[in-house]
């Protein structure tokens, strides 16, 4: 009797183990090969599954009706392209994402960066406020200046509370000079010199969804306010992740009359993407579904050509041109995460997707 109890018990814990895979699979909202791609990302299987894990991505996103829902995100960026509300409405973007050099006094060094993309080709730059926050203020209407010439769009990006930099010791606005944590004064700052260089159209804080405590929509609509009493030409934007829309505890429906852009990191998370730097096959879904949330906003899908906190492992080649491609034919934006070094083969991929897509920046 105990031992056909033991045979029973043994019988039990192999279903449960077999099937492991495939309840994981269900809770990532993916398949069993998608989450065997993570093993390959850690260097247990060979290149050769990778390519049929690969397959089997693209499988079931066509399955998914995948032609349709490109359809859907074609006639979307269409519409989007000819919105007069954008400055350089009419072009798809391809932006560099940060990668400043500075001098020994902190100060950005504005004339190599501008070298640097139009060498790149791309006609967008994601200037980060973060480290050096006064001088990076400071030397924005030169930037903006040379940019100009260039063609080169210009995005601004500010930390968030939980990102702020310096001592936690310091005050606030010693902290992130000049203005600390008041957007208010930042959105007014930045809007002022966007009334001078009218390539400078987006003002995007980062990591919106973990700081809504801070960023209500009271504080949002003060901080529009401020921008469109001195211009309006400038635009306010976030960043959000997908997994975020679901998430019953963020509420962004009261934030979207305020907010004209949103950016995501696509496949931010190892543990829910991952098949990341093995295809860009769900990059058409992912965009059709911050559509769907934000119907009258520009979407900024944000590509990880580097490792970063949540993603240890770099992206193939491969990879990496099957997500531009996408990004910019589906959304009509590529955000480069992050502006590549000379010389490097990330520098050459984007170059050469600049030069195949014929990127303009006049």
């Amino acid at each position: 009797m105990k031992l056909m109890s033991f045979f029973k018990l043994a019988i039990v814990i192999l279903v449960l183990f077999l099937a492991q895979p495939m309840m994981f699979a269900k809770v990532l909202n993916t398949d069993c090969n998608a989450v065997s791609s993570l093993i390959y990302n850690n260097n247990f299987i060979s290149g050769d599954t990778a390519t049929t894990l690969k397959g089997t991505a693209k499988e079931k996103f066509k399955n998914k009706s995948l032609d349709l829902i490109r359809k859907q995100n074609e006639k979307n960026i269409v519409k989007m392209l000819h919105n007069r509300k954008y400055f350089y409405s009419g072009r798809r973007r391809v932006v560099a994402y940060a990668g400043m050099p500075y001098d020994s006094h902190g100060k950005p060094k504005v004339g190599e960066i501008i070298s640097k993309l139009n060498d790149l080709g791309v006609n967008c730059y994601s200037y980060l406020i973060d480290s050096h926050s006064k001088e990076e203020l400071s030397s924005l209407p030169s930037f903006c200046a040379l940019a100009l010439k260039s063609g080169i769009e210009v995005w601004v990006v500010l930390v968030p509370p939980s990102e702020e930099p310096g001592h936690p010791g310091l005050p606030d606005t010693l902290r992130y000079p000049p203005y600390g944590l008041n957007y208010v004064k930042w959105a007014r700052d930045v809007s002022s010199i966007s009334k001078d260089y009218k390539n400078l159209t987006l003002l995007m804080i980062d990591d919106f969804a973990y700081n809504m405590n801070y960023l209500t929509p009271k504080y949002m609509k003060e901080i529009s306010a401020s921008m469109k009493t001195v211009s309006h030409n400038l635009l306010l934007g976030v960043t959000i992740y997908e997994d975020q829309l679901k998430m019953k505890k963020f509420n962004f429906k009261p934030y979207k009359k305020f907010i004209n852009a949103v950016e995501w990191g696509y496949q931010h998370n190892a543990v829910l993407s991952p098949q990341y730097g093995i295809t860009a096959a769900s990059l058409p879904v992912n965009i059709n579904n911050f559509r769907k949330a934000f119907p009258n906003t520009l979407l900024i899908p944000c590509l990880y050509f580097t490792p970063h906190s949540s993603w240890k492992r770099k992206a193939t080649e491969a990879y990496l041109n099957e997500a531009m491609t996408i990004a910019y034919q589906d959304a009509g934006v590529v955000l480069i995460f992050r502006t590549p070094v000379p010389g490097s083969v990330n520098y050459n991929l984007v170059k050469d997707f600049c030069i195949e897509h014929r990127i303009t920046q006049k």
